[in-house]
């Protein structure tokens, strides 16, 4: 561990050792890194989303979502696709606590329903999602002769981000189950910086997230029970952590004039600070500059014109973790260069305020997560779940974190991606199974699919995938599996291991794999 991170843990004590353990960690290897992801991203220009899937305009008589002739897949490869979006798998039921008096079977059914073309009479065109529709369902046996009273949990991967589309809803014999919502931390890790022809393996570091491409992402994720424990656990209580706020409200200066050659005037605070005992974090904040070497840190923000609107705009904010900071100085620059900035008449009022870190950090999650309201995706999302997850991003990836990860060097608590993250969520209910009976518990969900960009031209242009694991992370006894395809003549097959046949009319196989894939793409019209 650093010096820096021993000598912030030893003064700001109280978190929970499963946190500091988990920052601890190496970075984990992947396998294999798959740059068209990036580059094609970087390519497109524009993706249309509707309704939480990606979904595609359709002129009547085209084809729905690209090229739905030759992918160039070979049918008799072995193995799944890497896609460049990967959207998890289907997870099976788990228990809090194993029980042996009760049995399991499992049938999951893939539903292509939302594939179909509908009409859409606000947007005047065809249109369809690449979701599909997922019924996990189980018949819970109780063995024994007493009643069983069970504590289930059903995961599900996604982002915080996509709750409100992609939550499953479970039901026990028809009937709705309340559930309680848990989530874990990033499921994935981070890279090194993109080579300057954009496809050689990236330098070594972490300034770029590192997505999970698979279902054996979520395997070491869930591997020896302690994701899904800190997921079920309590948030990090940062409560007995010193903080010292300086807020920067009320800023002036001389307007921005492009004739007269005057640019948007700027805001410095420079502080002398022990890089070894404090950390700084900061809100509203768009520059900096850091000189270890003799103890100095410069933030600068762009003073906001007439109209202009931008995050922290009433009051930016830097929150000093362990010692504080000193000899801090504002003053008014002609524009946001470091280097022989001519000065300018400007100013900001700054007041300070010690307080502990959780209610730091509490306020400035809020004025973050308001910052999101307008997306029509936050309606799934509960602020005190983005608040703990802010908190065991800052302590295990963010800046406080051990792994130093260079994406976060900064400070700049907005550049969190929170909301938008890989991880696994699961739903807790109780369920209680008569002595010697049996109940149906279903969850049922919208499934996003696994696809290349539209731009990127590779072979799985127009191809799907879905997949599902039978044993991953659960617990329960599940004597047989079995998966039903309910295609609706939506579909071709490019590759899969589970069995189906549409020609020969198998669309409901056995399950013994730990892992199935399924990838398709639409037939040819016409």
């Amino acid at each position: 561990m650093s010096e820096r991170s021993l000598n912030l843990l030893a003064q700001l004590g109280g978190i929970d050792e499963q946190y500091i353990d988990e920052a601890g960690e190496d970075i984990p290897a992947k396998k294999k890194i798959h740059w068209l992801r990036w580059t094609a991203l970087a390519a497109c220009l524009a993706v249309v989303i509707v309704g939480g899937g990606i979904l595609t305009g359709v002129i009547p008589g085209l084809p729905i979502g690209g090229n739905t002739g030759g992918s160039g897949v070979d049918p008799a490869a072995e193995g799944p696709s890497t896609f460049m979006s990967y959207a998890g798998p289907v997870f099976p039921l788990t228990l809090r606590e194993e029980n042996d008096a009760v049995t399991a079977e499992r049938n999951v059914t893939l539903d292509f329903a939302p594939w179909e073309k509908v009409w859409d009479d606000r947007l005047e065109l065809w249109r369809s999602s690449s979701d599909i529709l997922v019924t996990d369902a189980y018949t819970l046996t109780n063995t024994g002769d007493e009643n069983q009273t069970l504590t289930v949990l059903y995961p599900f991967a996604g982002g915080l981000i996509s709750l409100d589309t992609y939550r499953p809803a479970l039901t026990v014999d028809g009937e709705a189950l309340e559930t309680t919502l848990y989530g874990g931390g990033y499921v994935g890790g981070y890279m090194g910086a993109v080579g300057g022809d954009l496809v050689t393996p990236a330098k070594e570091g972490s300034v770029n997230l590192r997505y999970p491409d698979s279902w054996e992402d979520y395997r070491d994720a869930l591997a020896g029970g302690t994701y899904l424990q800190n997921a079920l656990g309590d948030y990090p209580d940062l409560s007995g952590m010193k903080a010292t706020v300086y807020e920067f409200t009320d800023p002036w200066g001389e307007p921005e004039d492009d004739e007269a050659g005057v640019p948007n005037p700027t805001i410095r605070a420079w502080f002398t600070l022990d890089y070894s005992r404090t950390a700084v974090l900061s809100t509203g904040f768009n520059g900096g500059k850091y000189d270890r070497d003799n103890g100095m840190m410069g933030r600068e923000f762009s003073i906001l014109q007439p109209g202009e609107t931008g995050f922290g705009e009433d009051c930016r904010r830097l929150i000093v973790v362990g010692d504080d900071i000193r000899d801090l100085t504002t003053r008014g620059y002609v524009t946001g260069g470091w280097d022989d900035d001519p000065t300018i008449e400007a100013g900001v009022t700054v007041t300070r305020r010690e307080t502990d870190l959780e209610d730091a950090l509490r306020q400035t999650a809020q004025e973050l997560f308001a910052d999101r309201a307008d997306d029509e995706r936050m309606a799934g999302v509960d602020f005190e779940m983005f608040f703990g997850l802010f908190k065991v991003w800052l302590i295990t990836d963010g800046p406080l974190s051990e792994r130093s990860v260079e994406r976060y060097d900064s400070g700049q608590l907005e550049e969190n991606e929170v909301l938008d993250q890989n991880r696994v969520f699961w739903l807790e209910a109780e369920v209680t199974i008569p002595a010697g009976g049996s109940v149906e518990l279903a969850a049922s969900m919208r499934k996003a699919a696994s696809c290349d960009f539209y731009c990127a031209h590779t072979e799985n242009q127009g191809v799907r995938g879905y997949d599902l694991t039978t044993r991953l992370g659960s617990n329960l006894n599940c004597a047989a599996q079995t998966a039903t395809l309910e295609d609706r003549g939506q579909i071709v097959i490019v590759r899969q291991n589970y069995g189906f046949d549409l020609a020969g009319g198998i669309r409901t196989v056995p399950l013994t794999e730990e892992e199935y894939y399924l990838e398709v793409k639409r037939p040819p019209e016409g």
